[in-house]
């Protein structure tokens, strides 16, 4: 991980903080595109993924943007009550599972906090002379975030309130968009669920690409006891009813990392060699993948052989 400093943070909204961290002797981090995250280890040890929302140009810092929850598991509170300028946090580079692909045009959704990657898509679409255009939702107008840089990206870069302008009627806005439009949203699961149940309505050759903050809810098979192999470390580790299998691995000394245990960053992703795992995390569209996220997920054959 990545000793970092706090350099500065400004107060975007009344409940959105902007971070930059920088290495404490300005050296470059190591480079990332739009849609990646980062994985932030604050003092009180809580570790959480926030997506970076500045320049991939930029070599010299990274920039987070962090929402202040009423129901924190402890990071959002620790950063918005007790982070300070100058202080330390370490953090893992930066990893992308939210990418552009290549498209003939994009359609940018963005809720609430979920501006943060999508700012820097819309950034580097504007800079590539991409056809593309975005659209952030809020509740309130002083819920916005980075108004100065949205108003840079012009008219293609366009706001909803919901407090005046009414729901967004999502079915309307994707009825209109051309073929083969790759649509990229991110945003708080009521509104990703909403759009995602839109799919089908999508015109021929397009598509939905998503980020999620939260779990999707998942229908999954009691837990049972099965057999994790592990062909690089040589160690075989049988998987308790009431253990995860990511707990029961690293348990075991073999080297998995982990971060969000919830299966949403995929940190601690494995490729399976052989069996059959039952996925239930929120990264996996194909039931038949081949990688497994061992934070959340199972196996349906009695054992499963990976590559750890």
């Amino acid at each position: 991980m990545l000793p970092l400093v706090v350099r500065e943070i400004i107060t975007e909204t009344p409940s959105i903080v902007s971070i930059r961290l920088e290495a404490a002797d300005g050296s470059a981090l190591p480079p990332w595109q739009p849609g990646a995250h980062i994985d932030v280890q604050l003092v009180t040890r809580h570790e959480r993924q926030y997506s970076l929302c500045g320049d991939p140009a930029d070599i010299t810092g990274y920039r987070i943007a962090v929402l202040r929850e009423p129901f924190s598991r402890g990071g959002s509170h620790y950063i918005h009550g007790f982070l300070r300028v100058g202080s330390r946090v370490w953090v893992r580079p930066p990893r992308n599972l939210f990418q552009l692909a290549a498209a003939p045009s994009y359609l940018l959704l963005a809720a609430g906090i979920g501006i943060t990657p999508i700012l820097s898509m819309a950034r580097h679409l504007a800079a590539e002379g991409a056809d593309w255009r975005m659209m952030y939702l809020a509740r309130r107008g002083e819920d916005l975030a980075f108004s100065d840089e949205l108003a840079a990206l012009g008219d293609r870069a366009t706001t909803h309130i919901s407090t005046q302008a009414g729901r967004l009627d999502l079915a309307a806005l994707l009825v209109d968009i051309a073929p083969g439009t790759a649509v990229y949203a991110c945003g708080p699961q009521g509104f990703i669920d909403a759009l995602t149940e839109l799919g089908s309505a999508l015109p021929a050759g397009s598509s939905i690409h998503v980020e999620r903050f939260e779990p999707k809810l998942r229908e999954h098979l009691p837990d049972e006891v099965f057999t994790v192999v592990c062909t690089r470390s040589a160690v075989t580790v049988e998987i308790p009813a009431q253990r995860s299998m990511l707990e029961a691995l690293q348990g075991a000394g073999v080297p998995v990392e982990g971060s969000c245990l919830r299966g949403i960053c995929g940190s601690c992703a494995l490729h399976v060699l052989d069996g059959t795992p039952e996925h239930r995390d929120s990264l996996t569209g194909d039931d038949a993948s081949t990688t497994i996220y061992p934070c959340v997920s199972r196996s349906i054959s009695p054992t499963l052989v990976v590559d750890a």
